[in-house]
């Protein structure tokens, strides 16, 4: 839509709720509006997905199953998702809506960031993708552009509503040039992904960061993608001299080629980043680089909202019209304060006894402030704050929680989780952070390791469907192969299996979070019988199978010699494209000397040929139940004896007098 053109969707009151005010962005699957939720009266953000894709039943399908797998996740740094409907040709979901910038907005107007502004983004990042990947929710699609930052200092991440949707094929060249940069090599390789997909993009947006251009550059998305597949990420350094080695370190384990080389999930992420104290340029920032980390999240903000939040002192007068470096050079310099007169005695004080009563106050007074200072600051009184304990074992948790001066209770919660191994700590109630009284009982979760999950029964789904319903059980498709099949469909589902290739059938019992593979039909195996082994080969051929002569071939009678037979090797359970069969070829009808049977009873006769497969036609004067006596001879059989026929003709005997 030009820019000049009128959006026909502002003024719109979506289900006699959401009334559209403002477009704020268009991607290449939805358009994003500001909107207003007239029943709650608040603001909202509202994301409509473009009319030509909602005519796609089974894209509108995956939209609006991931807007509820998003919605499932609560996270102070991830974008709320309130609701999501259907009206008419209108599917949309509505998202928390957050006044502020991108990172990529930020990005744009700055270049590189400080370590400590990286750092500040970095750990919001990983606080939020932790939450969705303890849910079993691989965003799929982080970029800068999905990175929120509030005009309140708020970082969020936006878009897992649309990640998984967004590898569709419809996406404009520009904008899978921008969306290819940051996908991994096994995405574009095989378009699998877990967790740890999550992962390389992340570390791919950290190089971004600090040095303020990626790390794979082209003019074309297949340019950017190969060097993804082919290349290693170079380390930060090398771009910008000055960036501390530890993000170096980050950044290489972040994009390993191989999975299995990065780290397994944004929690071990979010650990090793807390460990570390080389991603600060400074481990005790100065007043200006504090200003710049909240710079970093709220640049926008014009100076005169930074003075609103300065706190009043006799420099205050002192910092009207100065920027705030100059301004924290101001509050940097010691104050000078007038100096005081002692106050003169009063006449009405009452002379030497009311001094007296008037010390002994002052006495009991600083007495007891300081015993209330005491109590309050540093006693039994006073407050302390829960240490962070996730991760952390039992024993260690209790350790941290002891040293802080607060009871552990002696029954902990326990729940599972998909990341975290059993017996290890997820965290506390209250909550990591929060202030309580010193004394205050303090629970443990306590992680019972991912929850069991019935697999469920697959069986002709599409890829696309059995990826989505094995995803709301938190389980992750894993690597596709085809087999043929001659009961399901091409491109259905035949069966699931582990990742050795055993197979899982329904009702099996596995862990969340667990990837299986799937086996999916190729269709059926051509049929090729009667067909010359040049035509057959080429059916075969067709279907990415090889086909071979093999054998001494086989006796037909209906197939001509030279013509195939049957294949072998082509069995449903087993052949998969890429596989070699092996074609029996007929060698016509089969050959048979005629025996003599003359003088033979004509019961014996009769057994003796149709045990050659022949079948025999008996003309005699005796009756049947005389066939086996002595008298009842064959005298004579049509063809004769000695001739070399097809099995199975028909032969005459007769027996006369």
């Amino acid at each position: 839509m030009d820019a000049t053109t009128p959006d026909p969707l502002i003024g719109r009151l979506v289900e006699k709720r959401y009334l559209i005010e403002t477009r704020v962005a268009r991607g290449g699957m939805a358009t994003v509006y500001q909107a207003l939720d007239q029943r709650l009266e608040r603001p909202v953000a509202i994301k409509v997905m473009h009319a030509h894709l909602a005519e796609d039943e089974d894209f509108t399908r995956r939209f609006i199953q991931e807007a509820r797998s998003a919605a499932r996740l609560a996270h102070p740094n991830i974008v709320n998702v309130f609701d999501q409907g259907q009206e008419g040709a209108l599917t949309y979901i509505v998202m928390e809506y957050l006044p502020g910038i991108t990172l990529r907005e930020l990005l744009h107007d700055f270049g590189a960031l400080t370590a400590p502004q990286t750092l500040d983004i970095v750990s919001a990042v990983l606080h939020g993708l932790d939450a969705a990947h303890t849910a079993g929710i691989v965003h799929r699609d982080l970029k800068p552009e999905n990175v929120l930052l509030a005009d309140d200092g708020r970082i969020k991440i936006a878009d897992f509503g649309l990640a998984r949707a967004s590898t569709h094929n419809t996406a404009t060249s520009q904008a899978l040039l921008g969306t290819v940069a940051y996908l991994s090599p096994e995405l574009i390789a095989r378009g699998e992904a877990d967790l740890r997909s999550d992962i390389y993009a992340l570390g791919i947006m950290i190089f971004e960061m600090l040095t303020g251009e990626q790390p794979y550059q082209g003019d074309q998305a297949i340019t950017v993608a190969y060097q993804h597949s082919h290349d290693t990420v170079p380390a930060p350094s090398s771009k910008k001299p000055g960036v501390p080695a530890a993000w170096d370190e980050l950044v290489t384990w972040c994009t390993q080629h191989s999975p299995d080389d990065r780290p397994p999930h944004a929690r071990a992420v979010l650990e090793h980043v807390r460990s570390l104290k080389g991603l600060q340029e400074d481990s005790s920032p100065t007043p200006t680089q504090t200003l710049n980390n909240t710079i970093a999240m709220t640049q926008r903000l014009a100076p005169q909202d930074l003075e609103e939040t300065q706190v009043l002192d006799p420099k205050a007068s002192a910092l009207e019209g100065l920027t705030p470096t100059a301004a924290i050079g101001v509050l940097d310099e010691p104050a000078e304060i007038p100096p005081q007169k002692p106050p003169r005695p009063s006449k009405a004080s009452g002379g030497p006894r009311w001094a007296w009563i008037s010390a002994l106050f002052l006495i009991l007074v600083i007495g007891g402030g300081g015993t209330g200072a005491w109590w309050w600051l540093t006693g039994p009184g006073a407050l302390t704050t829960v240490p962070d304990v996730a991760g952390t074992t039992i024993s260690e948790a209790t350790s941290a929680l002891v040293a802080s001066e607060l009871i552990v209770s002696v029954t902990p919660l326990q729940e599972f989780d998909l990341v975290l191994p059993e017996g290890t700590v997820k965290g506390t109630a209250p909550a990591s952070g929060e202030s309580v009284d010193k004394g205050s009982e303090v629970t443990l979760i306590v992680s019972l390791g991912p929850n069991p999950v019935s697999v469920p029964s697959l069986s002709g789904e599409s890829v696309t469907s059995a990826r989505a319903l094995l995803e709301e059980l938190n389980l992750l498709l894993g690597v596709t192969r085809e087999e043929f099949s001659d009961t399901v469909g091409a491109g259905g589902l035949l069966r699931l299996t582990d990742t050795a290739g055993a197979t899982l059938n329904p009702g099996t019992e596995v862990l969340a979070g667990t990837t299986v593979d799937a086996v999916i039909s190729a269709g059926a195996v051509p049929e090729v019988t009667g067909l010359t082994v040049d035509d057959a080969r080429a059916a075969l051929e067709a279907v990415g199978l090889s086909g071979v002569v093999g054998g001494d071939g086989a006796f037909s009678d209906t197939i001509a010699e030279g013509s195939v037979v049957e294949i072998l090797g082509a069995d449903q359970r087993t052949a998969s494209p890429g596989d070699t069969v092996t074609l029996v070829v007929s060698r016509g009808p089969e050959l048979v000397m005629i025996p003599d049977v003359i003088d033979e009873t004509i019961a014996e006769a009769k057994a003796t040929l149709e045990a050659l497969g022949f079948d025999v036609e008996v003309r005699s004067e005796y009756p049947e139940s005389d066939w086996g006596r002595s008298f009842a001879r064959v005298t004579s059989m049509d063809p004769s004896a000695g001739q070399e026929v097809v099995k199975g003709i028909t032969i005459t005997l007769r027996s006369f007098v």
